[in-house]
């Protein structure tokens, strides 16, 4: 715990929260984050949410080896998705090979080796807000079942719908950039610096009782890159706010329900 705090800490940068798996060390391993403070990929959920499930099949435990399951769309931790996580530290119970066998000299970097883990770090990690000026279409079914598309997620956000607001697939525009002000469980702030605009991801799983607002008005928060949110923003510099609603959002479902009986 001790390294990893001191390796997340080195790591640190406005936008960045780099997330950390611990897997197959012991069963109580997986949710040390929660007590620890940092942010652990998988864990002990009975509430865990189906398309995250769909994303990485994984269950809600991952105690042994043979439960870090793997998906197309996160086929390894050399992948886009990966990356996408944020995922930059991993520590496991047995070397990394035997969890992962696709992986090659170089993909990670072997950093530890402690009493109770191999720890290692992915040096691709992307941050958790990052504001882009591309965007395509893309199929998140589709890509469920075959994986991620040629795209750098470094440049490019895939989005289901075109974005109201930002109508083009520029991937020229100037450079812009966000960075975390606030981060709890139910309120994530950002300040934003869009020169042309764009679309800020929040590299954070969507989920419907969440709402966003860019300086105060109320803005769509769209399902990107599969699980994860994103926001279109105007040109200028803007602060977008996200903010979880669980009560008003179940009692709209269940008002929806009930007007389709």
């Amino acid at each position: 715990m001790r390294l990893l705090h001191a390796r997340l800490a080195q790591a640190a940068a406005p936008d960045r929260r780099d997330r950390v798996e611990l897997i197959g060390i012991d069963y109580h391993w997986p949710n040390l984050g929660l007590a620890q403070g940092f942010d652990h990929v998988f864990g002990h959920n009975p509430l865990r949410l189906r398309w995250f499930y769909e994303a990485t099949h994984v269950g809600d435990t991952v105690a042994i080896p043979p439960q870090r399951m793997f998906s197309p769309l996160y086929p390894s931790y050399h992948s886009e998705f990966a990356d996408l996580l944020g995922l930059r530290f991993i520590a496991t119970g047995v070397p990394i090979e035997q969890i992962d066998s696709s992986l090659k000299g170089g993909d990670l970097k072997l950093i530890a080796r402690t009493g109770d883990a191999y720890v290692y770090e992915n040096p691709r990690a992307l941050p958790r807000v990052m504001l882009l000026t591309d965007w395509r279409l893309a199929d998140f079914e589709e890509m469920l079942r075959s994986g991620w598309p040629a795209v750098d997620a470094r440049r490019t956000v895939l989005l289901t719908k075109a974005p109201v607001g930002f109508p083009r697939s520029a991937g020229d525009g100037p450079p812009g950039s966000a960075r975390l002000l606030r981060y709890t469980n139910t309120e994530v702030t950002v300040e934003a610096d869009a020169p042309d605009g764009g679309i800020l991801l929040l590299n954070d799983v969507w989920q419907p009782w969440w709402r966003a607002e860019v300086d105060g008005a109320a803005a769509e928060i769209m399902k990107a890159d599969v699980i994860f949110r994103a926001v279109v923003v105007p040109r200028g510099r803007h602060v977008i706010r996200f903010t979880f609603h669980p009560f008003t959002g179940a009692l709209a479902e269940l008002a929806d329900k009930v007007r389709q009986w």
